[in-house]
């Protein structure tokens, strides 16, 4: 069966008769004709739950109005921005300390030849060049759609037209940067880890995290209510001091899969690259999607975004110094 058009009234009594609370139709038809049904639809998720009447499931929604799924939908897209920004200032720091350790160790040019700085242990001598091949392949497109006044500067280019470490560095995106950190020798990754003030293997796993959100949020999906399916490394202390856990048939300890993660994650980075960087924007939108006169709801909105409650989704300042919750 083919879904059928609804018109914008429709659509407002549709998440009426499903529980919804409206409190002035006339504005919210106003809203649904510039944000579509299924993106606040969307945000709507975490306060709704199917419930089977005979054979037929029917979605409920329970204890949310209109006003707060529209609510919701700013809140995802001012901690969209200020994430990206966040992960912004970790990407430049990226391309300079990879360009830095290559071009120090290997020359301008030397990153081309991966056979040089990769870990040949962990890849065979056909699958570098595989993976050289394809790396320069795509830079090679990106040098051509480039429009970085420095390439066109004759002195900055090989014979063959590829830039040195430190201009490819700059036209290099987040997921390209991961990559080369990937195929890096164990030396240049604790090298690089060592900026960071944190493990090979956290960086990494971080990093690809970070990645993947980068995306979320440049392609306006919803940041709020992402459930990662690839859990990134925590320590134990964000566990015990600030995300939200629970505890599987064993009773073992089961770490969050919120938003609450990357955002840790973030601070824990952009703090080794500037101390003083100003988390009042991302507090301010934490305080935002916790807020709440009944201190109990305030906690479980913490908990929806994985925090363990309201005060350590506020008390970014302390995680940064790497202190408990006030």
């Amino acid at each position: 069966m083919n879904p059928n058009s609804l018109k914008i009234e429709d659509q407002l009594d549709l998440f009426y008769r499903r529980g919804m609370i409206i409190t002035d139709k006339d504005k919210h038809i106003e809203k649904l004709k510039h944000i579509s049904y299924y993106r606040l639809k969307e945000f709507a998720q975490p306060y709704s739950k199917v419930i089977m009447y005979g054979d037929v499931p029917v979605l409920r929604y329970e204890d949310i109005s209109f006003d707060d799924v529209v609510k919701r939908y700013y809140q995802d897209k001012n901690l969209r921005i200020n994430l990206l920004h966040a992960i912004e200032k970790i990407e430049v720091s990226l391309k300079r300390n990879i360009s830095f350790i290559l071009g120090k160790r290997y020359g301008a040019f030397g990153y081309l030849d991966f056979s040089l700085w990769a870990n040949k242990q962990d890849y065979s001598k056909f699958k570098l060049e595989e993976k050289q091949y394809r790396f320069k392949s795509d830079l090679l497109k990106k040098v051509k759609k480039s429009s970085l006044s420095d390439l066109k500067n004759e002195n900055n280019l090989n014979e063959d037209g590829f830039p040195s470490i430190w201009i490819a560095s700059e036209i290099l995106m987040f997921g390209n940067l991961v990559y080369l950190i990937e195929l890096m020798s164990g030396k240049n990754q604790k090298e690089l880890a060592r900026f960071y003030n944190c493990t090979v293997k956290e960086l990494l796993s971080w990093l690809k995290c970070l990645n993947f959100a980068r995306n979320v949020c440049a392609h306006n999906s919803n940041i709020i209510d992402i459930q990662l399916q690839t859990k990134p490394l925590i320590r134990s202390d964000w566990n015990k001091n600030y995300l939200y856990t629970t505890k599987d048939k064993s009773g073992s300890e089961i770490s969050t899969n919120r938003v609450a993660v990357i955002i840790l994650i973030v601070i824990t980075l952009v703090h080794q690259i500037n101390d003083k960087y100003r988390l009042k924007p991302i507090r301010s939108n934490l305080a935002s999607i916790c807020k709440d006169s009944n201190p109990t709801k305030a906690d479980k909105n913490a908990n929806l975004i994985g925090f363990a409650n309201s005060r350590s989704a506020l008390d970014l300042q302390s995680f940064a110094k790497g202190k408990k919750v006030k």
